[in-house]
């Protein structure tokens, strides 16, 4: 697990490393210049640029300012021909970028002050293979202006390759919001933790790829801060569950899935290939009649029941209930009166949920539908066991927050939810998971754009309901099947490529995934 934080958080983390722990300013900007300098010395020697090099930092004067121009001199001890500007739209200057902007004068390396329309035309006859942006950092929230809107514009223009400090100036580090406008990346060295704004709304364009580098905050300055979300890496897969060499289909969990309809078939196959490909002993489902021989052809490791009736239907719900580890509850179930009847029919059963698709779609359109969920209500506390999986449109029906704030906090609205005692899947190119608890805000860095295709959802489902079955709390299981599906979609874009991936790829990589695990 490693920590991801917001603006706020990451200068709280900042100011305890100077002010309580005592790591001078001066100190960790060298650090980060080191790291700025090392990432480009790399790139030109991978990407066989001219040597010496011809670099372009440009600055403003506060401490993102100073990082960029100690990375300039340590650039300049390397070889490279470096030109600095510092762009001058900025009144107050900070006590460090003074004191790097007096070790490069002494040093016989200009800084030169003020950014001219002749100056920018000179760029381009000038053709630098690498232009630094060390103009704004982290603390950036406001829009930009001039000067500065038309500089970044320039270097924007400008052919060669685009290294940004910390953060491109013009993304907001906590929701990723293009500030009018921002410097395009090609890498971003980032210092300590990856910032939010990175990995939401905008910020993955600009930042290009995404470097993190350890300049010396301590673990204990973590600590104290104590940011809300964080996200997992391979070692985290040992909170999956470890199979027993004495278990057999009944003690690796059963898991309920009430899918399909009528008209369609797909999904209630996808999610219960999800619960067996993940290691779910026994799959049942439960699904229209018209659907017994698609079933039967294309998953006959399925326990399967079938309704041909609304009153079959919701009858069907209440034996699962009682027979499951876990039920899930809404994958192309539709929402007409029978796929309602079966969603409230569910809401009442004491069985743990997973709540996805159209049964969320259903569980909008009823006032305080919380409360329905009786049987753990009654119990006390705040748990309503139910795992929610909504994607962003889905969230905005059942939350009543607009697609915008969602995309740009994702963890106000799920913790809308968790607040009510659900653990939230809120599903998006990064995914986020909170639970009741309040433990903080989980957000998924594995997967890729690839799967983003037809029937991911419901495999994710499965793979979430799988790993609650075989005894995961809700969280735990949430938060690892998301991580472990992710890896399942990069393993499958590996193979597939992400354009041709589709929901039984994933699968497939899963199971890749898994096996490897295992063996380890």
């Amino acid at each position: 697990m490693r920590y991801i934080v917001k603006r706020e958080e990451m200068q709280a983390l900042d100011a305890y490393t100077i002010e309580e722990i005592g790591i001078p300013s001066m100190v960790l900007m060298e650090r980060a210049a080191m790291a700025v300098t090392q990432v480009i010395m790399d790139y030109t020697k991978e990407l066989e640029l001219a040597d010496p090099a011809r670099i372009l930092v440009v600055t403003e004067s506060g401490n993102n300012g100073g990082d960029g121009l100690a990375a300039a001199r340590m650039l300049y001890e390397q070889g490279c021909q470096v030109q600095v500007y510092q762009i001058g739209g900025v009144k107050k200057t900070s006590e460090q970028y003074q004191q790097q902007k007096q070790i490069l004068e002494k040093l016989g390396i200009p800084v030169v002050y003020g950014v001219t329309e002749e100056a920018m035309q000179e760029w381009q006859k000038l053709r630098y293979d690498v232009v630094v942006d060390a103009v704004f950092g982290v603390g950036l929230k406001r829009e930009i202006l001039s000067p500065q809107r038309e500089v970044i514009e320039a270097m924007n223009q400008l052919k060669g390759f685009k290294c940004a400090v910390d953060i491109p100036s013009g993304i907001d580090s906590t929701d990723g919001a293009l500030l009018g406008i921002a410097f395009q990346a090609d890498v971003t060295v980032t210092f300590g933790w990856e910032k939010t704004g990175q990995l939401l709304g905008a910020g993955p364009e600009y930042c290009g790829t995404l470097w993190v580098a350890d300049i010396g905050f301590p673990q204990k300055a973590a600590e104290k801060i104590n940011p809300e979300c964080y996200c997992y890496d391979r070692e985290d897969l040992m909170h999956l569950p470890v199979r027993r060499t004495t278990g057999n289909k009944g003690t690796f969990g059963k898991t309920a899935i009430i899918a399909g309809s009528e008209t369609v078939c797909g999904a209630a196959v996808l999610s219960a290939a999800g619960a067996y490909h993940t290691g779910c002993g026994l799959v049942e489902i439960i699904t229209h009649v018209n659907n017994r021989e698609a079933v039967q052809k294309l998953l006959p490791e399925a326990l399967l029941k079938v309704y041909d009736s609304k009153e079959e239907a919701v009858q069907l719900v209440a034996e699962a209930a009682q027979w499951a580890d876990i039920m899930v509850i809404g994958p192309g179930i539709g929402t007409d009166e029978t796929g309602t009847a079966m969603t409230l029919q569910a809401l009442e059963q004491d069985c743990p949920l997973v709540v996805d698709a159209d049964a969320i779609t259903i569980l909008s359109r009823q006032d305080a539908w919380w409360k329905l969920r009786r049987t753990y209500n009654t119990k006390g506390g705040k748990d309503l066991q139910m795992i929610l999986t909504p994607h962003m449109k889905e969230m905005e029906r059942i939350s009543r927050i607009s697609m915008l704030q969602l995309k740009e906090r994702p963890w106000d609205g799920a913790r809308r939810l968790a607040e009510i005692g659900v653990t939230c899947v809120l599903k998006d190119a990064r995914t986020v998971v909170m639970e009741p608890d309040g433990a903080g805000c989980y957000i998924n860095l594995s997967g890729n754009d690839g799967m983003a295709t037809g029937g991911s959802g419901d495999v994710l489902t499965g793979v979430i309901a799988s790993l609650a079955a075989q005894g995961l709390p809700l969280g735990e299981a949430a938060r690892s099947g998301v991580y472990l599906h992710g890896l399942g979609g990069d393993r499958a874009a590996e193979s597939k490529g992400q354009y041709s991936m589709l929901a039984g790829d994933i699968m497939e990589g899963v199971e890749q995934v898994l096996k490897e695990w295992n063996r380890g």
